[in-house]
């Protein structure tokens, strides 16, 4: 677990993945829920604390910070590929993941703007793989937005949670590494 630090003129940022409890606070209610969200359904413990006017910046600062704490989760032993479906009432969320270290976010689906623009959901999700170096593939369909993001977050936790549980004592590559 590494705490990282993120200070700027519009934000100032602190993320733990894998912290010894949850405690979220950036300031901005919906994405505190689909942080929380991510925490109870990856069970993986997230400490965020951020400050910050605008939204768009708290968000990328907040992935820029929690994607260099996931980075430098112990890759060796860990199942690498994840994935998950779930269903959240009118909508479905589909995700996999690769823990390969190279860092690509691919989203299909029609977001649309709800609690959280869809710009800035597409922009958490790149910022977040690009700087840990999970590969994500994430399909959203739907039709109430607020569903819609929450079904994807959950799916990106569960996905996530598989990727990085522990099942063997080397790195599951064909390489030997995973960078």
């Amino acid at each position: 677990m590494k705490r990282v630090s993120r200070k700027t003129k519009e934000t100032e940022v602190t993320a733990v993945f894998d912290s010894d409890k949850t405690e979220i606070d950036t300031g901005f209610k919906f994405f505190d829920h689909m942080l929380e969200t991510l925490s109870t359904h990856s069970g993986f413990n997230l400490e965020v604390k951020a400050t910050g006017e605008n939204e768009h910046h708290v968000i990328e600062d907040v992935a820029i910070c929690l994607g260099k704490s996931i980075s430098e989760f112990d890759k060796k032993g860990i199942e690498r590929f994840g994935s998950a479906i779930v269903p959240m009432d009118e909508s479905v969320a589909i995700c996999g993941v690769d823990f390969s270290g190279r860092g690509i976010f691919i989203c299909d689906g029609d977001i649309k703007d709800g609690e959280m623009r869809a710009e800035d959901f597409l922009h958490f999700f790149d910022t977040l793989c690009r700087n840990s170096g999970l590969n994500v593939y994430l399909s959203v369909k739907g039709r109430n937005s607020h569903h819609m993001f929450e079904s994807a977050f959950k799916a990106f936790a569960i996905a996530l949670r598989h990727a990085l549980s522990k099942t063997g004592k080397d790195f599951r590559s064909a390489k030997g590494v995973l960078d």
